[in-house]
């Protein structure tokens, strides 16, 4: 947005004389060197500028409060040399510019700049004025006039600073610019500027700025001006964002010859947005034309905060034109025998002359993006046809101006007449991952009205399928989920295409997928075991999974600490084996495994730990005198035998009512020789068994005793 200082009056009282000032209403305007550097903390901020025998100097403070202290106790002025011709001055030459501080100028001394510069009114009145208030503010209701007296001081400092931006003369006698002619060229300077307000009134940090006295560098011209005509208005732009650091406002200049060029701003121009997060880049201003078809010329000027005017830019050119105004309105869309639309528009003949010609434009939604589907229709033709029909099409008529203008006509939908569905997808792939993740794959259809596509499955061969989609899709692809521990080892996918008339084509061939294995099979069961002479006797029940593809039998000789086990018998079908390769009275461990075509393996059988048969027989009777007797009257049983030989490890007995089967009742250590038996009742017949087991795994025959109790 540009600030045209025409715009809002702003009341000046100077001298008992009032003078009127037009200024754009801005209450927080920073320019120059504020520009960007706002912040709370009470600064100093400095520029500078070298001329041919001088240095110009501005600055500001970074608050109202700091502005308004430093009004009433001035500003020093220091400067360094820091190097002179290159070579640095050790230690720098100090020199204090304003041995006294510097002050604004006393009112009266206003008087004689304020007539010819209204930025030295703007000053005078924010420095010395009753009150400052802007015009348009002053009607307005109590709460609105209390605020606005509350931001009176804001004010006072905005303008003052946006009005030393534009005139260096009113910075100067403002206290806010300084010309040193002191200077000697080739020397390199630092200017130190300090505010004279005592600490215990206000702390301001002192700004600084380096700088070398040499001719002063040329200005650069604005740049990338452009001209937009239009009726009877000339859009003017050029980029601001380049030299934004420069130039804090501009002078727009016109002719009508291309060499006499004049202002059009009595004011200069300055961006508004430059404090703005929206980002603009660019200045604007809209000029206003006499007439069309006259060529205008342009050029635009920079101005610095210390009053210096670039060269101008390059000068562009342009002519106002008519605006087209008459808009085509489509009368009639008719579709024909040959699958085609007609369509005619009407259009104001007596502005034929003023275009080229016409367009139609073309849609499959009304707010899509348009296309030209036919051009350089003739500027008195009012009808044209159309056949490369969608299932839904809207079309409208753009009028092409001589001038790059156009005007578009409203729309109007066609939709065509479909009942053909399209063809049943092929090409249908799947894979399962373990996760039971389904990723499909198909060829897509070839017909342009495909919407998309619906998924159907099911998870039997001769069950019913199920839409897994809730509504088409338009890939032709598809990622589904399922169960992979469930009963059904396959799963089933078909495919349906969908047109936009939502007709849908016959199912696509049938997918069958089959489930990645991942549950192991049900484990082996021992059902028997013998020790025969010659061996080991295992039987048991095969797993029932139905994927099993063999059995394994593991052995483990107990005898060796860590023993492996060992593989001794493999199979598919058959559930007994006799294993003759075992040691004499040797201890093992059995368990027996199933394995799929997955290769996973099942839990292994609760395992059975067996002795094997002696590879003689047992010629030596150990358990000799067992006896079994019954004390009725304590409710006992005893039962003893001779004390065993040394190598007897322990005695195993087992205890049984007659008829039943024997279980394990007692294991002892073989030097123990009798034991009761306290848990008997009257009327039942006690059968007791006992065997010795030795050292080096034997076992004797058992030895057998009854007795009714």
């Amino acid at each position: 947005m540009l600030i045209h200082i025409t715009n809002i009056q702003l009341k000046i009282k100077i001298a008992y004389r009032e003078t009127l000032v037009y200024v754009f209403l801005c209450l927080c305007i920073f320019q120059g060197i504020s520009q960007g550097n706002q912040s709370d903390e009470n600064a100093v901020q400095v520029i500078a500028r070298a001329q041919e025998n001088s240095m110009l100097l501005r600055w500001a403070v970074t608050t109202p409060s700091a502005w308004q202290k430093a009004n009433k106790y001035g500003y020093t002025i220091q400067r360094h040399t820091v190097a002179r011709n290159g070579v640095l001055v050790s230690p720098p030459e100090k020199i204090t510019l304003t041995p006294t501080p510097i002050l604004p100028k006393e009112l009266m001394s206003w008087e004689h700049i304020a007539d010819t510069d209204d930025y030295a009114a703007i000053l005078a009145q924010a420095l010395y004025g009753d009150s400052f208030i802007v015009d348009g503010l002053q009607n307005q209701d109590a709460l609105t006039q209390i605020v606005n007296k509350a931001k009176e001081s804001e004010q006072r400092f905005s303008f003052a600073l946006f009005a030393a931006d534009v005139s260096f003369e009113a910075a100067k006698m403002a206290a806010l610019g300084y010309e040193d002619t002191t200077i000697t060229m080739g020397e390199e300077y630092v200017y130190i500027i300090h505010t004279a307000i005592p600490d215990e009134i206000l702390t301001v940090t002192p700004g600084n700025v380096v700088i070398k006295a040499q001719k002063p560098e040329p200005l650069p011209s604005p740049i990338d001006l452009i001209a937009v005509p239009d009726d009877k208005t000339i859009a003017l732009t050029w980029d601001y964002e380049m030299f934004k650091s420069v130039f804090t406002s501009y002078d727009l200049e016109r002719s009508e010859n291309g060499k006499d060029f004049v202002s059009l701003n009595d004011q200069p121009l300055v961006n508004l947005n430059s404090q703005s997060k929206s980002g603009y880049k660019r200045m604007r201003y809209l000029d206003t034309l006499p007439q069309n078809n006259k060529t205008y010329y342009y050029r635009v000027k920079g101005i610095t905060p210390f009053g210096e005017t670039s060269t101008p830019s390059t000068i562009v050119s342009a002519q106002g034109i008519k605006k087209l105004t008459a808009q085509p309105q489509i009368t009639a869309c008719k579709l024909n025998d040959l699958g085609a639309v007609n369509i005619k528009w009407e259009f104001d003949p007596t502005i034929e002359k003023e275009i080229l010609g016409f367009q139609l434009l073309w849609s499959d939604k009304q707010d899509g993006n348009y296309t030209i589907v036919k051009d350089q229709l003739a500027s008195n033709t009012r009808q044209t046809s159309f056949s490369n029909l969608e299932n839904s099409n809207y079309f409208k008529i753009a009028a092409i101006g001589k001038n790059k203008q156009k005007t578009v006509s409203l729309a109007r939908f066609v939709q065509t007449v479909d009942e053909t569905p399209p063809k049943a997808p092929v090409g249908l792939v799947g894979v399962i991952d373990t996760l039971g993740i389904v990723q499909l794959r198909w060829t897509p259809n070839l017909e342009k009205d495909v919407m998309g596509y619906r998924i159907y499955r099911r998870n039997r061969e001769k069950e019913e399928l199920s839409q897994v989609t809730i509504s088409p899709i338009t890939q032709n692809s598809y990622r589904d989920t399922i169960q992979i521990k469930s009963l059904n080892k396959t799963v089933y996918y078909r495919v349906v295409a969908v047109d936009k008339r939502y007709n849908m084509s016959e199912y696509s061939e049938i997918l069958e997928l089959v489930k990645p294995d991942i549950i192991p099979p049900n484990a082996p069961v021992f059902l028997a075991y013998k020790i025969k002479k010659d061996g080991i006797y295992l039987e048991w029940n095969n797993s029932t999974s139905d994927d099993v593809t063999f059995h394994q039998l593991y052995r483990q000789d107990l005898k060796l600490s860590d023993a492996p086990w060992e593989l001794v018998f493999k199979t598919d079908t058959i559930s007994s084996y006799l294993d003759k390769t075992v040691k004499s009275k040797q201890k093992y461990r059995y368990a027996i495994f199933a394995e799929d075509t997955q290769g996973l393996v099942s839990e292994p059988s609760t395992p059975l730990t067996l002795i094997s048969p002696e590879s003689m027989s047992d010629s030596k009777n150990l358990i000799r005198g067992f006896t079994v007797s019954a004390d009725r009257e304590n409710l006992k049983i005893k039962l003893s035998w001779k004390k065993m030989p040394e190598e007897v490890n322990e005695v195993l007995v087992y205890k049984s009512i007659k008829e039943q089967q024997p279980v394990l009742w007692k294991q002892l250590q073989g030097s123990i020789h009798s034991l009761e038996d306290t848990s008997v009742s009257p009327n039942n017949i006690y059968v007791y068994q006992v065997v010795a087991m030795t050292e080096n795994g034997s076992h004797t025959s058992m030895k057998k005793k009854e007795i009714e109790f």
